[in-house]
């Protein structure tokens, strides 16, 4: 008897939760109708509503994408390399002010136990004259070792093996047009240096310089008129299986004031810090990005706005008819994503073609990816349903005997 009792509890139990999925499953494909019938009902506007919210998405899109192009682009030079420990003068800030140290500090790094190989990177800022238009553009000058195994680039190191001894250069093929011919064979000058292009790379740093050439350090002191006993940049391997973080603290101890120690991954930070937060460039993006998203949470609070004063009625409407505020705030809601999605399409489409060709103009990593369109997406429906949170929170307080 209590076993028969217990089963018909459990029953009704079940049969009330049922009940109240049921509900509740209704209650959501009615707000999700009204939502739909609501955007819908006036074309026009929806269409004019669309636009105002793509264009600040178009925006955030665009400079999200120049920004982490410019934060790959600044350290692509050290993408070339590899290296786990870099030794930098004391005033370092950034690949082209960094300054010079004497590069007896290398010898001394190899002699700390765990650090394998030492490579010499040279970085000078130089004229290169076209020696038919007579031409000046300015030029960042790479002065490299032998590459041995710190070329990671198979094209670049097949390229430095095979460049002649002598006033033999490597032209990144991504300089500006006023380089003039820079295909192999070609002439060129260098601080009024007569050269001769060997061979090409693809770089493109043009965040420097007008365009960049590499040399071997043999030739570099030549080309510069530099000491050469001083070098820019000290690149370091380590031996495997030792740790970076013991064999940075060795080197500190062991090596002078004159210079700095950095992990590669600090290196990279510092100089991606360095483009984002002081420089204009990176400074002037992120300003932008903030102003469109900003302009994107404005246009969509007033559209939602307007959608909901416009149905203050309605709205008080189905709270008077016992659906609750919640159910109300829902369909606002619902309205703010849907309009943020509807938009985000185009707006996604239109800046993915405009970003390709702003990479095949410059060169710059500025590729639409699915990270960027998810992590854009992700913001923008933030954005909406803030809007969306904002613009309706009156709607709670609606009085139908106020309104009629």
């Amino acid at each position: 008897m209590k076993s028969s009792l217990r089963v018909d509890v459990t029953n009704a139990t079940a049969a009330g939760r049922l009940a109240r999925l049921r509900e509740i499953l209704s209650r959501n494909r009615f707000a999700f109708f009204l939502a739909v019938s609501n955007l819908t009902q006036h074309r026009m506007r929806l269409i004019v509503a669309l636009i105002g919210t793509a264009v600040p998405i178009i925006l955030l899109i665009m400079q999200m994408a120049v920004l982490d192009s410019v934060r790959i682009q600044v350290t692509r030079l050290y993408d070339y390399f590899a290296f786990d420990v870099v030794i930098v003068p004391p005033t370092y800030q950034f690949l082209f002010e960094g300054g010079t140290f004497d590069r007896v500090r290398l010898l001394q790094a190899l002699a700390v136990p765990g650090v394998a190989e030492a490579f010499n990177l040279n970085i000078e800022a130089d004229a290169w004259t076209d020696p038919v238009t007579e031409e000046r553009s300015t030029l960042l000058v790479v002065g490299v070792d032998e590459p041995g195994n710190f070329i990671r680039d198979e094209s670049l190191r097949a390229e430095l093996s095979a460049l002649p001894a002598g006033r033999n250069v490597l032209v990144d093929s991504f300089s500006s047009a006023d380089f003039g011919n820079i295909q192999p064979g070609a002439s060129g000058n260098i601080g009024g240096q007569p050269v001769q292009v060997g061979g090409n790379f693809q770089l493109g740093l043009f965040f420097y310089t007008d365009g960049s050439a590499i040399v071997r350090n043999s030739d570099f002191a030549n080309l510069t008129r530099r000491d050469a006993r001083q070098t820019s940049v000290g690149l370091l391997r380590l031996a495997n299986g030792a740790d970076v973080n013991a064999v940075k603290a060795q080197l500190m101890r062991v090596l002078p004031p004159d210079v700095r120690v950095l992990t590669r991954n600090e290196l990279f930070s510092q100089e991606q810090s360095f483009f984002i937060s002081t420089k204009p460039i990176g400074i002037m993006l992120t300003l932008s990005m903030w102003i469109a998203f900003m302009v994107g949470a404005v246009i969509l609070l007033q559209v939602i706005s307007t959608e909901i004063v416009n149905r203050m009625n309605e709205f008080a409407t189905l709270n008077a008819m016992g659906f609750g505020s919640l159910f109300v705030f829902g369909i606002g809601v619902l309205e703010a994503l849907m309009l943020a999605v509807a938009a985000f399409i185009p707006a996604f489409v239109i800046a993915a073609i405009i970003l390709g060709i702003v990479q095949s103009l410059t060169h710059l990593p500025t590729a639409a990816t699915p990270l960027l369109g998810v992590t854009v997406l992700l913001i923008v429906l933030a954005m909406s349903g803030l809007a969306a949170a904002s613009a309706i929170r009156r709607v709670a307080h609606a009085d139908p005997a106020e309104l009629y």
